[in-house]
């Protein structure tokens, strides 16, 4: 696929790269949102962030579409601090990936009676990624995203049967917490990393063969990810209550069912980090100049990177923590505010030019050009994406480094 791979496989590719660690975090998410709030909440979740990845700039081959927006639409610093989220989302992506596969590795080992912590288990993901990272982009690696996606796929299936399975046993004694604005907007921060491909969404459309068909590549992921995270994420909610973990694997009952599902779901994560990791990797290279051809170079900058990734992981090994800091800092940002933001003004700006209008460009124009119905749904959001960002990071902050009771131990300590 020397001149890049059709729209199906970057439907694949977005489905593969988004769904996996949200997925099985997405029941604990509903314990403070309830079944309707739930319900309601996955909705809107959904459509926002499949609104705001449709950019018509994705009709076009470009590298970095996401700084070149900012850069146009609020200027060169605007720009230089978009690329800082992105790539600060792709580094905590990589980790909160990287805790997943590990924490499903040890408990599988675990089970078989092999004696593995969350710690050596990581430090195992490293060994075994570290070759497969040295791949150039998603374009030569295609393959994982259909293998990534039957394993999710596969997994799905059977968590509802495992469902089917505890139902009896387990609904009946399920009870469920009252809502508090901290629990809600963590959960808001998991949906939000459920949903939120935007980091890596430009390398996906810079490597189609025609980026114009971004539109229906996003519309199909989309709603394949509703369909696969609702019912995992209800019926999780409405069977476990508030006896549900972190990761919905532990949960289910039978031994063998939870096994399987979680050697499933660290096939996907391991093969979604390639993706994921990628555009990080890709931007160190450039920042060094290194020669995109394979050599010491790339050898070099992305073995450093990698490890740096793992060992920050390392740190914090805690998968649910590591979800909503990461889902509650940058990635309401880049997922909800600055997409309808930029979009915004480049629109604004545009109809300026076109009518000739000497009037220089800020909020009047703004209230003058832009369309009042957009310009309510545009600050819903932006409203939305401060308020997650804000209550989640500060909480997330707040159990790790200044709670009595840390969530987590450094593996270094």
């Amino acid at each position: 696929m020397e001149n890049g791979y059709s729209w199906y496989i970057a439907v694949i590719f977005t489905f593969g790269e988004t769904a996996g660690s949200g997925l099985v975090a997405l029941p604990n998410a509903m314990l403070s949102l309830g079944l309707v709030g739930g319900m309601i909440t996955l909705i809107v979740m959904c459509l926002i962030p499949f609104y705001t990845a449709t950019w018509s700039e994705y009709s076009e081959h470009c590298r970095n579409p996401y700084p070149e927006m900012a850069q146009k639409a609020l200027g060169d610093g605007m720009g230089h601090f978009t690329s800082f989220c992105t790539y600060l989302t792709v580094f905590g992506g990589t980790a909160v990936f990287s805790l997943l596969a590990a924490k499903t590795l040890s408990e599988v080992l675990n089970g078989f009676g092999v004696p593995a912590t969350m710690c050596s288990t990581l430090i195992g993901v490293g060994i075994i990624l570290w070759p497969f990272v040295m791949l150039k982009s998603p374009m030569h690696f295609w393959q994982v995203s259909i293998v990534a996606t039957v394993s999710t796929v596969t997994a799905v299936a059977l968590i509802l049967f495992g469902y089917a399975l505890d139902v009896q046993g387990c609904h009946e004694h399920s009870a469920f917490p009252e809502f508090t604005p901290v629990a809600a907007s963590n959960s808001l921060a998991t949906i939000i990393f459920a949903y939120g491909g935007h980091p890596c969404i430009p390398t996906i459309v810079h490597d189609m063969k025609t980026p114009q068909h971004y539109f229906r590549c996003f519309l199909l992921s989309y709603i394949g990810l509703f369909l696969l995270y609702t019912p995992v994420s209800l019926l999780g909610f409405w069977i476990y209550g508030d006896s549900v973990s972190d990761s919905i694997i532990s949960s289910i009952q039978n031994d063998t069912l939870r096994r399987g599902i979680s050697i499933l779901i660290a096939v996907h994560v391991f093969f979604s980090v390639l993706i994921i990791v990628n555009p990080l990797l890709q931007a160190s290279e450039h920042v060094f100049r290194v020669k995109q051809e394979f050599g010491i170079g790339r050898f070099i900058i992305r073995t450093i990177v990698f490890w740096i990734i793992i060992f920050s992981a390392a740190s914090v090994p805690n998968f649910g923590v590591v979800v909503n800091l990461v889902g509650g800092s940058t990635l309401p940002l880049l997922v909800l505010i600055f997409p309808p933001l930029f979009a915004m003004c480049l629109e604004v700006k545009q109809k300026l030019e076109e009518d000739g209008a000497k009037e220089e460009f800020g909020f009047k124009a703004i209230l003058k050009y832009h369309p009042k119905l957009r310009l309510l749904l545009d600050a819903f959001i932006y409203v939305l994406g401060f308020y997650v960002m804000f209550h989640s990071t500060y909480h997330s902050i707040s159990s790790i480094f200044f709670s009595e009771n840390p969530p987590t131990r450094s593996c270094f300590t």
